[in-house]
């Protein structure tokens, strides 16, 4: 057993003490330090040593602030405030870089991207700024005060350095929060954590006390307070001002262009089809002005990929347009060719989401109007479109503090609203005729989409009610979403049950089918207003006016209802008509004579849209458009057979009553000849007869007469599906 310091080892003797700074003798080569290891020991060793000499030149310079006042001086409010302008604007920058990233570069539509403002360059590192100088001055002050009274007091050293940190965390919490907001998917309690833990290691970078960050904060807050206001209203005028002129300029009386397209409308619904009401006495009394194709079939069962399709020439599979998705291809839009070759180019939507600027869909338009808000100036736009901002005016909100609401998401206009704005655009173009030469030269292309027959179906209340006799039903009861309550409500009913659920399926049906019919009147009365005026002010003397529509809508047949779900005829047959311009029509010289009052019974696409009116506009120059003009079918006694013709329902991500999510299915169809192929990803596909059976009843795929010519038209879809257009 070793004995213990206790029972007398007196231990290792002890060299003696060495003085601080005095040599110490080098151990020879045979010498040995008997001296046992002391870590602490080596450690004030380690301290005692001299660190590295300044060169001369570092010796020569004068600090302006001496290490002493460095540590003792607590940042000044208005140095801190001139940090935050700066940090104000680079944060409004970087919310800007991640909101335009991701359309532009990712490719990526989320709901918020449908709200940003035209202004939004200017908006958001103006609100930024806005927010988070007052918001640091909040913040910031009380820790100040505190060091500011233990300097005082003589004990300053932490209280200093807890200022300094704690100023350049909230300035980089601030500075980090905005852009993390800005990132969809991002939980808001992710947002937090990340924006408070970056800030915390980037407080150094945002608040020191140096001489270099006090010239920072202070130059650069008086450029930003002198530079700000004129970038905004350089930046505003660019989005308010004269709109781009084409690259040439067109040929000598090139026409104009109106394209109305009415959004969910449905070619079977209508009079002018053969329906049994009178809906569209005013569109009726128009076609006999122009040409009706009576088999017109949309591309898609839903408005994006339809309207991207009618603007393209490109199939869905080829163009590629989703809920999250715009369209960003090469290929030119008809808007954009149309622009180049020196027309004037404005879209005025009501469809203010799936026709969205975010989607593509303002490509090559100079003036293009979706959610009225998107082009708002005003403190509350400013609010609501930067991240920061629409999180202080929610809080302010439940706060009970009088602040204005947000821009509502849903946002309706119906036709007068629509068309008034459009007469108003054409009356702009006329007093800058007056007053510019250059514009007397150039024609027009004017896009409206109307949403008067998208649900919910309430015809306007100054409308005449002819068809639903009953009370106005509620917003729930008016949308298709009540149709499918019903339909689910049928199919899960017992044998008793059975028959009081079919009654009450059959009785929502006929609702929506008759308010459907009053807003089809009602829009069909606004539309011939509208036509008229144009007609009596001169617009249509040199102007071809298209009318279609994207898709249709199904009120239960094939236990469907809405849009969005199936390719039967309910939701792929559309109406089209092409109205040639009137002028030469009341001088008794009308070289369109001939084809007033035409009906073309033969099946076309939407798609061949931008093919025929590039031709119709622009005979002379190149069409870079796919498809075949459709001007083929009226100029020639035998235009041959029509070209095979393709639908597409791709699954898409929809939210709302207009469909049923059980329902939405992968679909392809094909149209050759008389006969349509529908094609499913989860059943057997069907055949129908396109004019003998238009209800589609009667699946003629399972019939051994048809089998040949299911094959040949399933191999002919395939090569719809996997041929690429030449763009």
């Amino acid at each position: 057993m070793m004995p213990s310091r206790q029972e007398g080892d007196p231990g290792p003797a002890r060299s003696p003490a060495t003085p601080v700074g005095a040599p110490r003798p080098a151990p020879g080569p045979a010498q040995v330090d008997a001296t046992p290891y002391h870590p602490s020991a080596l450690f004030r060793r380690l301290l005692n040593q001299p660190g590295p000499q300044p060169s001369r030149a570092e010796r020569d310079r004068v600090d302006p602030l001496p290490r002493a006042a460095r540590v003792a001086a607590a940042p000044g409010l208005g140095m801190i405030l001139g940090a935050a302008v700066v940090v104000g604007i680079a944060s409004g920058w970087l919310e800007l870089a991640v909101r335009v990233g991701q359309v532009r570069l990712l490719h990526r539509v989320a709901w918020s991207s449908l709200m940003i403002s035209r202004h939004a360059s200017w908006m958001l590192p103006v609100a930024a700024t806005l927010l988070i100088v007052p918001i640091t001055a909040v913040l910031v002050s009380p820790l100040l005060a505190w060091a500011s009274w233990r300097r005082r007091r003589g004990d300053a050293s932490r209280a200093v350095s807890w200022a300094w940190g704690w100023a350049g965390m909230v300035l980089g919490l601030l500075f980090c929060f905005g852009p993390l907001r800005a990132i969809p998917g991002l939980h808001p309690a992710a947002q937090v954590a990340l924006a408070v833990g970056l800030g915390f290691r980037l407080r150094r970078l945002f608040a020191r006390p140096t001489l270099g960050w006090r010239l920072t904060a202070s130059w650069g807050a008086g450029l930003a307070i002198l530079l700000l206001p004129l970038y905004a209203l350089w930046r505003s005028h660019a989005v308010d001002g004269s709109p781009r002129l084409g690259q040439s300029q067109p040929a000598a009386a090139a026409p104009n262009l109106l394209w109305i397209v009415v959004d969910t409308l449905r070619a079977d619904r209508m009079s002018l089809y053969g329906y049994g009401r009178p809906t569209t006495p005013a569109l009726d009394s128009w076609a006999r002005a122009g040409i009706t194709f009576e088999m017109a079939r949309s591309a898609a069962p839903w408005t994006l990929p339809s309207h991207v399709t009618m603007f393209t020439g490109l199939w869905p599979y080829e163009h590629g347009a989703a809920v999250d998705c715009p369209y960003f291809g090469p290929a030119p839009t008809l808007a954009e060719h149309l622009r180049a070759a020196g027309y004037q180019t404005a879209g005025i939507v009501a469809n203010v989401r799936m026709c969205n600027a975010a989607y593509g869909l303002d490509r090559g338009f100079d003036h293009y109007v979706d959610y009225p808000s998107n082009r708002e100036v005003s403190l509350r736009a400013m609010m609501y479109n930067s991240a920061l901002g629409s999180v202080v005016m929610e809080l302010g909100r439940r706060l009970l503090l009088p602040l204005p609401p947000a821009f509502p998401f849903v946002s309706y206009r119906n036709a007068r609203a629509i068309t008034a704005e459009a007469r108003s655009w054409l009356d702009g173009l006329e007093r800058g005729r007056e007053s510019a030469a250059l514009a007397t030269e150039r024609p027009f292309f004017l896009f409206l989409n109307l949403m008067d027959v998208h649900s919910p179906y309430f015809p306007p209340p100054s409308a005449e009610r002819r068809f639903w006799t009953g009370p106005i039903p509620t917003t729930k009861l008016a949308t298709p979403g009540c149709g499918w309550e019903a339909l689910r409500a049928r199919n899960a009913a017992g044998p008793q049950e059975r028959p009081q659920r079919e009654r009450e399926l059959e009785a929502t049906r006929r609702r929506l089918s008759d308010l459907y019919d009053d807003c089809l009147l009602a829009l069909d009365a606004e539309l011939g207003r509208f036509l008229r005026h144009l007609r009596d002010a001169g617009y249509l003397a040199n102007t071809w006016v298209v009318i279609t529509a994207d898709h249709g809508e199904h009120f239960g047949e094939h236990d469907c209802f809405g849009h969005g779900s199936s390719l039967y005829n309910e939701q792929t047959h559309v109406p089209l008509i092409l109205i040639p311009p009137l002028g030469a029509a009341t001088t008794g010289d009308d070289p369109a004579g001939s084809l007033r009052g035409r009906r073309i019974r033969r099946p076309v696409s939407l798609r061949d849209l931008p093919r025929t009116v590039t031709e119709l506009l622009l005979p002379a120059a190149e069409n870079p458009f796919p498809g075949r003009s459709l001007a083929r079918d009226w100029r020639t006694l035998q235009p041959g057979p029509p070209e095979p013709i393709l639908s597409q329902l791709e699954e898409p991500h929809l939210a709302g009553d207009d469909f049923a999510s059980e329902q939405v299915s992968r679909v392809n169809s094909a149209i050759v000849d008389d006969h349509v192929l529908i094609e499913f990803n989860n059943r057997p596909p069907e055949l129908y007869h396109l004019y003998e059976d238009r209800l589609q009843q009667r699946n003629l795929a399972d019939l051994p007469a048809s089998r040949q010519r299911l094959e040949m038209m399933r191999r002919t879809l395939n090569a719809l599906r996997g041929r690429r257009a030449a763009l």
